[in-house]
């Protein structure tokens, strides 16, 4: 649990370096019903996808925006996940933000998108994966075991997958 708060707390001073190193300040807001931005809130993914996504027997929320988690139950054990999505940010302050605080990034493309894997080198069980276009998304999946396998960036990809596919991407 200790990881999964360093994540989000890793999460939020993204946002926090993102507003206070120029250019536009990265926005998160609730999503209204009538709300067309489907990245906003907490994502499109309802708990139902999210387990099938992880093969887990049960999600459950555990918090929303700015960053939302939730707790599945797998057959591997338990494993937290974290979303975010700030409007206006870019991949470069996520990189800084990442390097900072010492995470191994890898640059990769997700759907056409610049994207990068953030890898917690004291953590083999948590990783995140973010998509940048006009702000960026980010899934962050820790296995709780801090076991490499389930494979914790083919998750987290795996979700940003599907997350950008809802968008129309």
């Amino acid at each position: 649990m200790r990881v999964l708060g360093r994540m989000a707390i890793a999460v939020l001073l993204a946002a926090a370096v993102a507003g206070c190193s120029g250019g536009g300040t990265p926005q998160t807001r609730s999503t209204p019903a009538d709300d067309p931005n489907i990245l906003a809130g907490c994502g499109p993914l309802s708990e139902q996808a999210l387990a099938g996504q992880l093969k887990a027997t049960s999600v459950r929320r555990q918090s929303a925006p700015t960053t939302c988690t939730w707790t599945a139950q797998t057959a591997g054990g338990t494993v937290d996940l974290s979303y975010s999505w700030f409007s206006g940010d870019v991949l470069m302050r996520e990189m800084q933000v990442a390097a900072q605080y010492g995470y191994r990034t890898e640059k990769v493309v997700v759907d056409r998108f610049g994207g990068m894997y953030w890898r917690d080198p004291q953590d083999p069980g948590s990783c995140g994966v973010t998509g940048a276009d006009s702000g960026t998304v980010t899934w962050w999946v820790q296995n709780r075991d801090h076991a490499a396998q389930p494979d914790p960036c083919a998750a987290a990809m795996s979700l940003l997958h599907t997350t950008l596919t809802f968008d129309g991407i």
